[in-house]
């Protein structure tokens, strides 16, 4: 089995967006928090299931619409790229709350 560089990359750029999203929103939401929580018992483990979930279906889409195979070592900067983006964001948001 061939890895799809590509449909692996943009897989893990969605995710990794997905949760800064729903960290941010949930923060801002306490009904969404309170949602999140209700499903497995805390909002960190449903946030966990729901990037889980969201990856794999995501790679098997995106492995079937890309069927070319680029360089892995290429594709590793945009990953690195969007965790350190996302990572940055939760950081900046959460400065900004606990100041705010």
């Amino acid at each position: 089995m061939k890895v799809h560089a590509k449909s692996l990359t943009h897989s893990t750029v969605l995710t990794i967006a997905l949760i800064t999203l729903i960290t941010v929103w949930s923060e801002m939401s306490k009904p969404l928090k309170d949602f999140l929580a209700g499903i497995t018992g805390h909002h960190w483990v449903t946030k966990g299931v729901l990037a889980f979930v969201f990856f794999i279906v995501l790679y098997l889409v995106f492995s079937k619409l890309f069927n070319d195979y680029e360089d892995i070592n290429k594709q590793g900067y945009y990953i690195i790229g969007a965790a350190i983006l996302g990572g940055l964001i939760i950081f900046i948001f959460y400065v900004w709350h606990f100041f705010a």
